[in-house]
């Protein structure tokens, strides 16, 4: 069990397609059990591909569930999945796909000799045309599973996958609209007054601040009839002190102007290192960055440094 256990915190992170972000698990109601089993399973299909077997243990512990009584609600989400996601305009195998109707999760047995085991086989056909569809939003696990209510799952997904989206707001401020429609799939509700589902949405964004810290502001637009979600757009890596489009460029100036370093993997040193300049734990960079300035672009290096900040601008 500890095995297994070490096995998941490894990676609690999955890049999940936008398509499944984006959508909603028919007939799954207010469960939100659903929606986590498809977290878990797609980050099984990230390190196994689509047909695996995995212990109930392991499932139980992805699902943020600990006790065996728990597993005939696994059994309940399981068939909710199994209902047929609708995708357009995608190749298989070479051919031109116009339109697929098909489940994320096509099958799911135990077999009585080893029934502490699950086989779990996706849709082939279904997740081929997910991955050629463009984005993803990287999604935490165990986060996700610390949601008791599917109004806090859903808009915290969604404030992931739009967190960054370009808006006429402004660039610190991230904005959504959804109307009451949108929201009543989203979270398998049935509401008709803008002031039901208010009540809803202010459990869900109540929620998220308690597990997450991260506060999102949301009132209902009377005349364009839609609930209008905000929040505050923080830096994305506040302690970076030189442009982000910068790093990788850094990086081969560095190692250019050090040929004796003796490494062992050229990719993992690089990863390594672009990591230390994001957190800025790069001892060299001031020294390193004003080289490359003066000597390959001969500009002034004080000219794009503001001594407030510590922080260079670009160029």
């Amino acid at each position: 069990m500890e095995d297994i256990k070490k096995k998941i915190i490894e990676s609690l992170t999955i890049k999940k397609n936008n398509t499944l972000t984006d959508g909603y698990i028919p007939k799954s109601g207010k469960a939100i059990l659903p929606d986590k089993l498809i977290n878990a399973l797609y980050w099984k299909l990230e390190q196994e591909g689509t047909s695996f077997q995995m212990t109930m243990v392991e499932l139980r512990s992805l699902l943020g569930l600990k006790h065996g009584k728990d597993d005939e609600r696994i059994y309940k989400a399981i068939a909710i999945l199994q209902a047929p996601i609708q995708i357009r305009d995608f190749t298989f195998q070479g051919e031109d796909i116009a339109w697929l109707s098909a489940p994320f999760l096509h099958r799911a047995l135990k077999w009585k000799a080893e029934q502490k085991f699950i086989n779990i086989t996706l849709d082939e056909m279904m997740i081929e045309a997910l991955k050629q569809k463009n984005g993803y939003t990287a999604i935490d696990i165990e986060i996700c599973n610390a949601f008791k209510t599917k109004y806090g799952l859903k808009i915290y997904e969604m404030y992931l996958r739009y967190y960054r989206l370009p808006n006429r707001e402004g660039n610190e401020v991230g904005v959504i609209k959804k109307n009451i429609d949108n929201l009543n799939k989203l979270f398998g509700t049935n509401y008709k007054t803008p002031s039901e589902m208010k009540r809803g949405i202010d459990r869900g964004l109540n929620e998220i601040k308690k597990i997450t810290g991260e506060f999102i502001n949301c009132f209902y637009h009377k005349i364009e009839r839609k609930f209008i979600f905000s929040w505050h757009q923080k830096e994305k890596y506040p302690k970076l002190r030189i442009p982000y489009s910068r790093i990788d460029e850094l990086i081969e100036w560095y190692l250019e102007h050090n040929k004796e370093l003796r490494i062992n993997s050229p990719l993992k040193y690089k990863n390594g290192l672009k990591k230390k300049i994001i957190e800025d734990e790069f001892n060299d960079l001031d020294k390193f960055y004003r080289g490359m300035l003066q000597w390959k672009y001969n500009l002034n290096p004080s000219d794009y440094f503001d001594k407030v900040s510590g922080k260079y601008r670009d160029f």
